[in-house]
């Protein structure tokens, strides 16, 4: 069982499923319910924070955004640098290394789909060693999907604003440049 292998017991579980029905429950209202002091519960909720069983984030809810989001499967020959090349850009949310046909799944958003197009085009499909791109836009999410977007880049870099600008982007090309 799941919860097993993550080292938790009964209480560990009501805990996070306490959490995630709401992030503000108190600590006091826990205790309560699993019939323990609030100390215990203090204690347990800083060893699941301290395991990763329990983390709290903060970003925009997809569902409740007007953003498009995009996710791009596509095969490099070096995983991890065009991960860390496009953790550069404001727009990148996240990048996983895969297993199957693809070796990388990322998600973009922006606010206009040509933007997207553009750093696809830009910082992907003009890079020899990536091939096989395949986009797919996410019309919505079953659950809460956070966008932790680093939105001081977009102000920062002021390129960012031109729909067009990939081509000359700095931040992103900096790493591949290096190479």
């Amino acid at each position: 069982m799941i919860h097993e292998r993550l080292g938790l017991d009964d209480k560990d579980v009501t805990i996070v499923a306490m959490f995630m029905g709401n992030p503000s429950v108190s600590q006091a209202e826990i205790a309560q319910k699993l019939n323990i002091s609030q100390p215990s519960v203090n204690f347990r909720v800083q060893r699941l924070k301290k395991k990763g069983s329990l983390t709290f984030s903060v970003g925009t809810d997809f569902n409740k955004s007007s953003l498009f989001l995009a996710r791009v499967d596509f095969t490099a020959s070096d995983a991890n640098e065009v991960l860390n090349r496009l953790n550069q850009c404001s727009f990148f949310v996240n990048g996983f290394i895969m297993s199957g046909k693809h070796n990388v799944s990322i998600f973009l958003v922006h606010e206009n789909l040509r933007k997207i197009e553009t750093i696809i085009n830009d910082h992907l499909r003009s890079d020899p060693t990536i091939s096989d791109i395949n986009v797919n836009i996410v019309v919505s999410s079953q659950r809460d999907f956070l966008l932790k977007m680093d939105l001081n880049k977009e102000f920062s870099q002021d390129i960012c604003k031109n729909l067009n600008s990939c081509k000359a982007c700095q931040e992103v090309g900096k790493i591949r440049l290096r190479i």
